[in-house]
């Protein structure tokens, strides 16, 4: 036993060297390095972008990972995403959409418009009953499923989720979805599709910023909102064998439309 904990530890000096000498060094340390930053450096903080900069990165990085973006005048917005969220619906062959119960989603009118010219709408608040009047599926009798709210059951049923971020973060093209009230997560993870909404004044630079603004909203952290959805693109994983798989855990296909002043 002697013998095999010292060539154990023979073992682990002769790593530790090859690693030293690949990092360019005659030695191991040994003691941990100085750490002078907390969190992200200052030159990465320094960074400022105008909103027009903002806007730009996000298209950019969200296109990048194949999600497709409008950008529309505010003046122009009620009819012009009301005509999107439509060309949306018609090239994903969608019937059904789930839709926050969102302020600003409601100003503009979005639910009319899409039942106007023929698709299903189930808004996420605990009243809405289905479409066409049935009830949702219960599922199997005794199944887990079969006793979730018939709110959930109708909106894994849609195949396109509308929302309207908290945040959106350019450099990574990510939207932050804080899940509160008729703000369910839901609708932002079961429809196989994903269309977010939000106005370019919404924006941040980088993801430290869209943290700090939630504490700022929420300092207190009993009030917290039930979950912090971050959503970059499309979802994807590589769990099995680093097979590449779109849409496993999440929408498949994203939209955004950025609304400009």
């Amino acid at each position: 036993m002697a013998e095999q904990k010292q060539g154990l530890i023979q073992g682990r000096e002769a790593f530790m060297q090859n690693i030293a000498k690949r990092l360019g060094r005659p030695s191991p340390l040994t003691k941990a390095p100085d750490h002078p930053y907390r969190g992200a450096p200052d030159f990465y903080k320094a960074v400022q972008l105008s909103t027009e900069e903002k806007v730009d990165l996000f298209c950019r990085t969200w296109t990048g990972l194949t999600g497709k973006v409008l950008i529309v005048k505010e003046a122009e917005a009620e009819q012009a995403i009301a005509a999107y969220a439509r060309e949306v619906t018609a090239e994903l062959e969608a019937s059904r959409v789930a839709i926050w119960e969102h302020e600003r989603l409601n100003a503009l009118g979005l639910a009319e418009r899409l039942r106007e010219g023929g698709t299903a709408v189930v808004p996420w608040r605990e009243d809405a009953a289905e479409p066409n009047g049935a009830a949702a599926p219960a599922g199997a009798a005794g199944s887990r499923w079969s006793g979730r709210s018939a709110l959930l059951r109708a909106a894994e049923r849609c195949e396109l989720g509308i929302v309207w971020p908290d945040y959106a973060i350019a450099n990574t093209s990510t939207l932050v979805l804080l899940a509160r009230g008729g703000k369910g997560r839901s609708v932002s993870l079961l429809p196989g599709a994903l269309l977010g909404i939000f106005h370019a004044d919404q924006l941040v630079t980088r993801m430290g910023e869209a943290f700090a603004g939630i504490k700022q909203d929420y300092p207190e952290a009993v009030d917290l909102p039930s979950s912090i959805n971050l959503i970059t693109g499309p979802s994807r994983s590589a769990d099995i064998e680093n097979d590449l798989t779109i849409g496993i855990h999440g929408p498949g296909k994203v939209y955004a439309v950025i609304i400009v002043p």
